[in-house]
């Protein structure tokens, strides 16, 4: 589960996170490029196929949340205001959730259980999830791959 929290009020004219109800039960779309590379994003002609009537976006003031599962459709459209889109994100999982590779953002909070306790099974999700990528090399921001920067040419 993610919840976001803007930092400032944020209206329709910055491009408030986006999300389609109920398309976490759905199809999990590939968020590699056709040569494999990781983009972070679906693909132009997956995106192309959504029924985006069912959008709903959620703007609100200064400290509202957004929560969602991270399988949902979700984006956000350009913010095309003077006025910066800060939202702090905050990602929760049961305590049997593992990550499949190495966490490009540790922080000393990775892996704390917030409530309840270490479990000895791990429980899995029937459907198939695809693979992210090796970041142990290094890692550019989701958002900056969604932008087409690259913060590491920046260092």
């Amino acid at each position: 589960c993610t919840v976001g929290t803007y930092i400032y009020n944020c209206g329709m004219e910055q491009g408030p996170v986006g999300m389609i109800p109920g398309s976490h039960n759905g199809e999990l779309f590939d968020q590699y490029s056709d040569d494999g590379e990781w983009i972070g994003c679906l693909r132009q002609n997956d995106a192309e196929n959504l029924d985006t009537s069912k959008v709903v976006y959620l703007d609100g003031p200064a400290g509202s949340l957004t929560i969602h599962n991270c399988r949902m459709i979700h984006g956000s459209k350009p913010n095309n205001s003077d006025v910066v889109r800060p939202l702090l994100l905050n990602i929760y999982a049961p305590a049997d959730a593992m990550p499949y590779t190495h966490n490009p953002l540790y922080s000393k909070y990775d892996q704390v259980i917030v409530r309840g306790e270490a479990q000895r099974w791990a429980h899995h999700d029937p459907r198939t999830c695809l693979m992210p990528p090796d970041w142990s090399g290094g890692y550019s921001s989701i958002f900056a791959l969604q932008q087409e920067e690259d913060w590491k040419a920046a260092e």
